[in-house]
């Protein structure tokens, strides 16, 4: 019924000892949109009495239908013990999207050891970040996590700068499959200058031959299913 003054009755069930309240208790909490329970969705992430959290989707999908009130208890979450709860609040920033948060993404990014939050951070960084942090995710894209690179690679391709094109260059000739294919897909997207790059893999012999040849063909496929439409 989406009645505000439910929320009160509903928060303490977000520390019940049964997931399945926890879960009815956030799904409620969102459908009701009351910012005033953001903190207590952030605790039930990870609780004290419980061997599993608040499962990191639903806590992301709550906080998100939140007003911009809440944006602060998320951002302070980034520095939450826990990882799950970094997680979750990195995944928020990204997904809402949360633009006041970027400098503490930043600062997050350099101390951050989990790599699903790191990844997480990444991510959020290439939707509220700027030209000023290519540099930034250029270094991630080298990461040798390679879902923290993948991650890079996205936000380098989301930001679309000229510069992204020097970025991911390199990257196609990387050892490692999904990384190189995915960074030859993503120069597609960048224009003329990204698939000149792709063109000149594809004519030398070398690592980057085969990805940028998968992203060339890629391409004409999608042009030619596009054609038919």
């Amino acid at each position: 019924m989406r009645e505000r003054e439910s929320g009160s009755k509903i928060i303490p069930l977000l520390q019940d000892r049964s997931i399945d309240v926890v879960v009815a208790a956030a799904r409620a909490l969102t459908l009701i949109g009351d910012s005033k329970a953001a903190r207590a969705v952030v605790r039930a992430v990870a609780p004290r009495r419980r061997p599993r959290g608040l499962p990191s989707w639903v806590a992301v999908e709550c906080l998100c239908a939140f007003d911009e009130s809440a944006a602060s208890v998320v951002t302070e979450a980034t520095a939450h013990p826990q990882p799950s709860v970094r997680h979750v609040a990195a995944t928020v920033i990204g997904t809402r999207p949360l633009p006041q948060a970027a400098p503490v993404v930043r600062e997050r990014l350099a101390v951050e050891d989990d790599p699903r939050t790191l990844a997480s951070l990444v991510a959020a960084l290439g939707r509220i970040g700027g030209a000023t942090d290519l540099p930034v995710l250029s270094r991630f894209a080298h990461h040798p996590h390679e879902t923290v690179a993948l991650a890079a690679v996205d936000a380098l391709e989301g930001i679309g700068l000229h510069s992204s094109v020097e970025a991911l260059a390199p990257l196609v000739a990387d050892s490692r499959p999904r990384l190189s294919e995915r960074a030859a897909v993503a120069l597609t997207e960048l224009g003329s200058r990204g698939r000149e790059r792709l063109l000149a893999f594809a004519n030398a012999p070398g690592p980057a031959e085969l990805p940028a040849t998968y992203a060339l063909q890629l391409t004409a496929m999608r042009s030619a299913t596009r054609g038919l439409d």
